[in-house]
């Protein structure tokens, strides 16, 4: 079961990566569009402001996957766990990853009004949550084996 933890603790921190990685994109679209010309002279290349509805469509269809996979195997570990404290940590995990997928789903459905670069944070601070809860229930079953 410990084993796990450590997958959901990988695949949250590839969440958090790739939402930062997306996040950066379409900040830099959004703050240094009036700065083109200087940019360009500085060899400095950002994605098109035009381009963000798209951006955040892409980081929300990426992080998908990730999303979706976290929610199932944490709602199985929330099935298959006998330790109580690990338990009321997978509940918490639940609700944080859903909150997440709430936020996609929105997403997906309307970038050009739900901006990733607002939004982004949710993700990689969720992300942050679920990867660190992971790792405390990892922890418990490991300490409490020996």
């Amino acid at each position: 079961m410990h084993k796990k933890h450590l997958v959901l603790a990988g695949l949250a921190f590839l969440l958090c990566a790739l939402s930062a990685y997306f996040g950066v994109r379409i900040y830099n679209a959004n703050e240094n569009f009036l700065l083109t010309e200087l940019n360009v002279f500085d060899k400095i290349y950002h994605d098109d402001i035009k381009l963000v509805p798209q951006l955040s469509f892409m980081a929300a269809l990426f992080t998908a996957p990730f999303i979706f996979a976290i929610f199932i195997i944490e709602l199985w570990i929330l099935k298959k766990t006998v330790h109580q404290k690990a338990k009321n940590i997978a509940i918490g995990l639940t609700v944080a990853i859903f909150v997440v997928m709430i936020f996609d789903l929105i997403t997906l459905f309307n970038p050009r009004a739900f901006d990733f670069s607002k939004w982004g944070f949710v993700w990689i601070c969720l992300g942050i949550i679920i990867m660190g809860g992971n790792l405390l229930s990892f922890a418990i079953y490991k300490f409490r084996e020996q």
